[in-house]
């Protein structure tokens, strides 16, 4: 696999600082999904968790990047109310069908990261390859994480291993 795209929301800058390091040790492309609106202030924190509790897809603006490009897609959202964040699931239903290779990964606060990893596997369409949960404290020394490094050692695994585009692997005669 050389073509790696990590691809995040951020409303607090948690999760894309998480990126930024993902995407430093892999090489890989980062896009950060943007939003049409701002989620500013109380009433952005309202909306995040409305949104995130009754599982809606607020707009987004359209990327620059092609996820169907690139041989590894990693996937990363803050957990909100112990749910995939909107823009997230916004841009998995946009594009899951685009998607081969995934690896996921979330923050959070503290609860709720076994069911987002879960729910982004879903909703890519199949499971993913590597996943990780980083808390809110962890996220500042990720680098020294152990779980952090042992992310990026299977993704590294994976890379090495040259696993063909899920899309083409389901395609093969049974």
């Amino acid at each position: 696999m050389n073509r790696i795209l990590v691809v995040h929301y951020s409303r607090t800058g948690h999760t894309d600082l998480v990126a930024r390091q993902i995407a430093a040790r892999c090489h890989a492309d980062i896009e950060r999904i943007e939003e049409l609106t701002s989620r500013d202030g109380v009433l952005g924190y309202l909306r995040s968790a409305m949104e995130a509790i009754l599982g809606l897809q607020p707009p987004i603006k359209r990327g620059r990047l092609r996820p169907g490009d690139y041989d590894l897609v990693i996937v990363g959202t803050p957990v909100w109310f112990w749910s995939v964040s909107s823009p997230v699931r916004s841009w998995l239903h946009r594009h899951h069908r685009a998607l081969g290779n995934v690896a996921v990964f979330c923050t959070c606060g503290g609860s709720g990261h076994a069911k987002v990893l879960d729910d982004l596997e879903r909703l890519c369409g199949h499971p993913a390859l590597a996943r990780i949960a980083l808390t809110e404290r962890a996220v500042d020394h990720c680098q020294q994480d152990p779980a952090f490094q042992r992310f990026l050692r299977e993704l590294k695994r994976v890379r090495s291993a040259s696993v063909p585009p899920r899309a083409v692997q389901d395609q093969a005669p049974a």
